[in-house]
């Protein structure tokens, strides 16, 4: 579990080259340099094994199986990421292969019409392998109570669904707090179904890996 003095701020460097010093847990950083490189390419090889996940502002990268999944897809121009590690390490970003594109990342549709939500100083990411019954193009919600605080749209992979959590702000008012658990709603033609499956309770700055929703049965019956 990550607590609050598990997270560290190194500021912005001064110089590309500069080394972080990075401690085990959640680290918040700053990619020095404008333009864009890939995550894959931003970490040096050697201690890209040491990186379990990276977190941005509403979307997210976690490593599974070797391979890095999730909407996050580079490092970009002078913004802050949290970066998760498992142990005590010293990086200097590669930037062997940065592109002076600072767009060139996909674009991500945060929401559905009707079911928008606030992007909030607190958020946590749940990445789900597999949801039963669902078609590319359909969306996952997550709520808390009757409040939408994340979404994303299937596209056949890993996904990394967002929760915004109550960062003190009325517009974030009635999302997430430590040790809640929100639900999870497939939006397929128009129809919302509720999801079930082995779901963590919410913690800041923190990721999760769901194995597998599917639908809530809508009757049971005994034989």
């Amino acid at each position: 579990m990550l607590e609050e003095d598990d997270f560290s701020y190194y500021g912005d460097p001064v110089d590309p080259g500069l080394e972080y010093s990075l401690h085990s847990g959640a680290n918040l950083i700053s990619f020095p340099s404008d333009g864009s490189v890939s995550i894959p390419d931003g970490i040096p090889d050697d201690v890209e094994d040491q990186f379990l996940a990276i977190l941005g502002e509403g979307s997210a990268a976690v490593k599974i199986n070797g391979i890095w999944n999730g909407s996050l897809q580079e490092f970009k121009g002078t913004e802050g990421y949290w970066v998760i590690v498992q142990s005590d390490l010293t990086f200097s970003y590669d930037l062997t292969n940065l592109s002076e594109e600072t767009t060139s990342r996909l674009s991500i549709t945060k929401a559905p019409t009707g079911y928008e939500y606030k992007q909030s100083s607190q958020q946590a990411f749940y990445f789900i392998k597999n949801i039963s019954d669902i078609n590319p193009g359909d969306w996952i919600l997550a709520y808390n109570g009757d409040k939408v605080i994340g979404a994303r749209q299937w596209d056949g992979e890993i996904i990394d669904v967002p929760a915004m959590g109550d960062d003190g702000y009325d517009f974030t008012k009635g999302y997430m707090e430590s040790g809640s658990t929100p639900q999870f709603k497939l939006l397929s033609e128009n129809k919302l179904i509720d999801l079930t499956g082995e779901i963590p309770a919410w913690l800041e700055n923190q990721f999760f890996v769901i194995s597998n929703l599917r639908p809530v049965p809508e009757s049971f019956s005994l034989s």
